[in-house]
C-alpha cells in the first residue's frame, strides 16, 4: 500500500510539470505532420510538398522527432528518455509497414531510431549523472554546513593544526578556553600557549599516533591564557588524513581545572582518612602487643605460680588450672595474630614483598592453604602509601579465598612494570556466577 501510494504521488507531481505537457502538444503536431498524406495542408505555405510524399522523402519528418526526444531526456533524464524513445518508435512503425512507398521503409525507420533512441538515452543519461552529481554536492554542502555550525557551536575547544603546530582553525569554545580572538589563535603555534612541558608531551603523543601505535590519545596538558593565568586541559587528539598520508592533527580539549582540583583534593582526603585508618590500626595494635598480650602473659604466669602449690590443689582444680592456661595461649596467640593483621611490622620494616610473603605464610600455617608469592621484573621499592594499598588488596583478597572459594592453593603474583606495579590473587577454588545486567529500557 505504501509503494502505491508513493507511486501514485509521483505520477500526480509529474502530471503537474508544465513540461510534460510542452512535450504531448510537440508529440501530437508531429504525429500529424508524419502523417500528413491524410490530411489537407494546402493552407500551409509549403506544407502540402514538405508534409507529404513528394517532398524526396519522409527522413526529413523522422528527424523533426529529435527535437521532443532530446527535449524530453534533458527534462525527465534517462527514464523521460527511454519512455519517448519507445513511445515514438510506436508512433513510426505503422507508417513504415503500411503507408510509405519508399523501398525498406521499416530499415529507415529503425537506424532512425536506433540513432536517436542512443542520442537520446546518452543525453538522458548524462542529464541523469549531472542531476546525481548536483544532489551529491547540495547534499555535501548540507553535510558541511551542519557540520560547520556543529564546530562553531561546539562546547568543547576544537583545534586544527598541522603536525609542525601551527593552528589552521578553531572554533570559539577555543577563543574562550585560551583568552584570544578567533583571528588570533588561527596566526598563532600550539607552542606559544602551552608550556614547554605540555608542547613536548603532545609532539610525543603525535609522534606516537604518526607511528601507528594509536588512532587517538587522550593526555592532560596546561595551557597559558592571553591573561597568564594556568589552566589544566584534557585533550583528545585524532589524525587528519589526505589519500592515506597524515596531514595534521584535531585536538578536542576541554578545561578540567576545576576537576583536577576537585580531584586532588579528594585523594588527599582519601590519603588523609587512609593514613589516620592506619595509625588508629597502628595504634590498636600496639596496646593489644604491649598491654592485651602482656596482661594475658603475666595472668598465665599467675596461674603457673598457683598451679606449683600442687600439695593444696585437687586433682580437679589442677586441671581446671592446665585448662586454662591453655585456653590463655590460644587467647595470646590471636591476638597477636590479629594485631598482626592490623598493622604487620614487617610492613613499615622491611617493605611490601617480606609482608606478602609473610601474608602467604600465615595462610599456609594457620588455614591449610598453599599459599604462594610470585615476582615478576625487577623488584624495587614503592611509596609507603602505595605499599599499603597492595598490602590490603591482596589481605582482603585471600580473606575472601580462605572464607567462600574453599580452596587448597593460592598464589599472589606482583608484577613490577616500567611505569606500575600489578597485583593479581589467584585461587583454585569454586568461585561464583557473575550476575547479569538487566538492561535499561
Amino acid at each position: 500500500m505504501k509503494g502505491t501510494g508513493s507511486l501514485s504521488s509521483k505520477a500526480i507531481d509529474i502530471s503537474r510539470n508544465p513540461h510534460l505537457w510542452v512535450i504531448t502538444a510537440l508529440m501530437i503536431l508531429l504525429i500529424i505532420s508524419y502523417y500528413a498524406d491524410h490530411f489537407d495542408l494546402g493552407w500551409i505555405p509549403f506544407g502540402q510538398k514538405f508534409f507529404t510524399t513528394e517532398y524526396i522523402h519522409d527522413l526529413h519528418r523522422h528527424f523533426l522527432f529529435l527535437i521532443p526526444m532530446l527535449y524530453c531526456a534533458a527534462i525527465f533524464r534517462f527514464r523521460g528518455a527511454v519512455v519517448i524513445s519507445l513511445a515514438t518508435f510506436c508512433i513510426m512503425l505503422p507508417r513504415g509497414l503500411f503507408i510509405s512507398p519508399y523501398p525498406d521503409p521499416i530499415s529507415r525507420a529503425v537506424i532512425f531510431m536506433v540513432v536517436a533512441s542512443l542520442a537520446t538515452i546518452l543525453l538522458g543519461l548524462e542529464q541523469k549523472r549531472r542531476h546525481g552529481e548536483k544532489k551529491a554536492h547540495l547534499e555535501l554542502m548540507a553535510s558541511e554546513a551542519c557540520h560547520r555550525e556543529l564546530f562553531k557551536r561546539a562546547s568543547d575547544a576544537i583545534f586544527i593544526r598541522h603536525l609542525e603546530g601551527n593552528i589552521i582553525e578553531v572554533n570559539q569554545a577555543a577563543s574562550a578556553l585560551t583568552g584570544y580572538t578567533v583571528d588570533e589563535l588561527a596566526r598563532m603555534n600550539i607552542s606559544e600557549f602551552l608550556t614547554p612541558e605540555s608542547f613536548e608531551i603532545a609532539m610525543e603523543r603525535q609522534e606516537r599516533q604518526l607511528e601507528g601505535e594509536a588512532t587517538s590519545q587522550r593526555y592532560e596538558l596546561e595551557i597559558i591564557k592571553k591573561d597568564g593565568t594556568r589552566v589544566i586541559i584534557e585533550s583528545v587528539t585524532s589524525l587528519i588524513t589526505e589519500k592515506e598520508q597524515s596531514i595534521g592533527i584535531q585536538a578536542v580539549t576541554r578545561d578540567i581545572t576545576e576537576q583536577k582540583r576537585w580531584r586532588e583534593n579528594m585523594l588527599f582526603y582519601i590519603s588523609e582518612i587512609t593514613r589516620a585508618q592506619e595509625e588508629e590500626r597502628r595504634r590498636i595494635a600496639r596496646e593489644l602487643h604491649d598491654d592485651t598480650a602482656q596482661a594475658l602473659a603475666t595472668l598465665s604466669l599467675d596461674i603457673e605460680a598457683i598451679a606449683r602449690a600442687r600439695e593444696r590443689l585437687s586433682e580437679g582444680t589442677l586441671e581446671q588450672l592446665e585448662q586454662l592456661r591453655d585456653k590463655i595461649g590460644t587467647i595470646m596467640e590471636g591476638v597477636h595474630r590479629f594485631s598482626h593483621d592490623l598493622r604487620p611490622g614487617v610492613l613499615d620494616q622491611l617493605g611490601l614483598l617480606p609482608a606478602l610473603e609473610w601474608l602467604a605464610d600465615d595462610v599456609t600455617i594457620n588455614h591449610g592453604i598453599d599459599a604462594r608469592v610470585e615476582v615478576i621484573g625487577t623488584k624495587r621499592r614503592l611509596s609507603p602509601e602505595g605499599e599499603l594499598l597492595l598490602f590490603r588488596i591482596a589481605q582482603e583478597a585471600l580473606s575472601n579465598v580462605r572464607k567462600h572459594s574453599q580452596a587448597t592453593e593460592a598464589e599472589i603474583r606482583i608484577e613490577f612494570c616500567v611505569q606500575k606495579v600489578r597485583v593479581a590473587v589467584t585461587d583454585n577454588g569454586q568461585g561464583f556466577e557473575i550476575p547479569g545486567v538487566d538492561p535499561v529500557v
